[in-house]
């Protein structure tokens, strides 16, 4: 596989990183990832809007700012395969601060694993952790924490941890959440990264005229939900019928998430035809 090395495209087994970066030293970079469909990135547009905001936020600059889809266009043609992921890194190796750190970019394809069909069917379980992101707003390399707590995971339905601060809910290590209840659909708007399914699903909801809102939401509406479930770009538009020991609803997959299952489906099998 071809990858892009801060300026040239090689095999990725060639791409290496120096150890004394300071991302291999403070954990420093900033991460963007996507799905390639029939050669095209799903909503790509979406993925470098975020992807700028968080270089500007983590203050990082590289000699590609104004080429990034051209980058992208391009390492799907030095590949030989339509569908697959995209992983990006931007990583300050130098220390020196200017009002900001030059940066190097690394790009190249990935296959990710699917998840189990039965999740669609019977809902994913999630655990829940008091904590909170820093920078939430930016796509970092920070992972550590959601990575962590993998190993308290129960059983092969528990696919990701839930962040909260005590009394509201905001993002789950690689996602985002949404709650239903009595019709209503709630999601988190403040200290999250706001995931690119995640505005897909809004755009859902406005469409089918769905009633919403972007609001914190209370563990008690969490746990007293009639319906929740995730949206990221690995798992789409995921249910949940379990978090912690709390069953959700009648612990199944309710109408109105299999609705925005069925909507998000249309809108990725027709985006990339």
């Amino acid at each position: 596989m071809i990858g892009f090395d801060n300026g040239v495209f090689q095999e990725i087994s060639k791409i290496s990183v120096p150890i004394t970066s300071l991302s291999v030293n403070r954990g420093y970079g900033v991460f963007e990832f996507f799905e390639v469909i029939n050669g095209k990135p799903f909503y790509g547009e979406r993925h470098i809007e975020r992807f700028k905001r968080s270089l500007n936020i983590l203050k990082l600059k590289t000699d590609f700012d104004n080429r990034f889809s051209e980058i992208i266009e391009e390492l799907i043609d030095s590949n030989d395969f339509s569908d697959f992921y995209i992983k990006i890194f931007v990583l300050p190796h130098d220390q020196k601060f200017e009002g900001f750190y030059k940066a190097s970019m690394y790009a190249f394809p990935t296959e990710m694993p699917q998840y189990n069909p039965e999740l669609y069917e019977a809902g994913a379980h999630l655990i829940t952790k008091k904590y909170h992101r820093f920078l939430s707003g930016a796509k970092s390399t920070n992972y550590l924490s959601g990575q962590y707590w993998f190993n308290e995971f129960k059983d092969d339905r528990t696919v990701d941890v839930l962040y909260h601060n005590g009394e509201t809910i905001q993002e789950t290590s690689r996602g985002n959440i949404f709650v239903v209840k009595d019709g209503q659909l709630f999601t988190p708007e403040k200290d999250i990264l706001k995931g690119v399914t995640r505005s897909i699903v809004l755009d859902i909801l406005k469409e089918q005229n769905l009633s919403f809102s972007e609001t914190d939401v209370s563990l008690e509406t969490l746990f007293g939900a009639d319906e929740v479930f995730l949206s990221s770009t690995t798992k789409l538009v995921m249910p949940v019928t379990q978090i912690d020991d709390n069953v959700i609803g009648k612990g199944k997959v309710g109408k109105t998430t299999r609705k925005i299952i069925a909507e998000f489906q249309k809108i990725k099998k027709s985006y990339c035809s």
